[in-house]
């Protein structure tokens, strides 16, 4: 058994840097696209509000799954093709950004008014008090739950594997498919994926024990 692991090892490893690429890219669009939503979100103009909360509702509501096969099956229709990775990109991206502005979003809206009225009263204005005062306050309070999201982010970087492309699950299926040893490569699949997920939730633990 473990002497198949050592064979396995080093095509499962390059699996792992393309799931590790794709977080990195969803992390890098995702992230500030939730940021404008949770902003958005809490944007003056009822309309506003309206239509970008109705748009995290529908991304939030979609099994992401079912949004990538919408992107990657449905658009072709239209005329509008994607390449396989560029579609879990976008669509992992869609998926981060409707959750993480709910994050965004709550962060803002735990700044008290009180910090807005001492702004004012100090003579700044609400753009100044909000980008100076409240955004920083905000940013500072909500690190831990991202990086709690990014972590989903990368489990669920397995589901490329529906497309074709070439991330760690799809190295272990395609393993098995030679081997016909399912069980054992997919345990070790799993294994890696275990490791990398606990060490970097412990790593979350102690960012959110220093803020704190």
């Amino acid at each position: 058994m473990f002497e198949h692991w050592i064979e396995w090892l080093p095509q499962l490893l390059n699996g792992l840097g393309t799931s590790l690429l794709l977080t990195a890219c969803v992390a890098l669009i995702g992230f500030p696209l939730g940021l404008v939503l949770g902003l958005l979100a809490t944007a003056p103009s009822r309309l506003v509000r309206a239509l970008v909360i109705a748009f995290i509702e529908v991304f939030r509501g979609i099994p992401l799954l079912a949004v990538i096969y919408l992107l990657y099956f449905g658009l072709p229709a239209t005329g509008v093709t994607m390449a396989a990775f560029t579609t879990i990109v976008v669509g992992h991206s869609l998926n981060l950004g409707a959750y993480s502005s709910e994050v965004f979003r709550a962060g803002i809206l735990h700044v008290g008014g009180g910090q807005r009225e001492a702004a004012a009263s100090l003579g700044i204005t609400v753009r100044q008090a909000f980008f100076h005062v409240v955004l920083p306050q905000a940013i500072r309070a909500i690190p831990g739950p991202l990086m709690s999201m990014l972590i989903m982010v990368f489990q669920s970087t397995s589901l490329a594997f529906a497309i074709g492309v070439s991330e760690m699950t799809s190295k272990a299926f395609s393993i098995g498919s030679m081997t016909f040893e399912y069980l054992n490569v997919l345990v070790l699949a799993g294994l890696i994926y275990a490791v990398l997920c606990i060490v970097s939730a412990r790593i979350v633990a102690r960012v959110e024990e220093k803020l704190s």
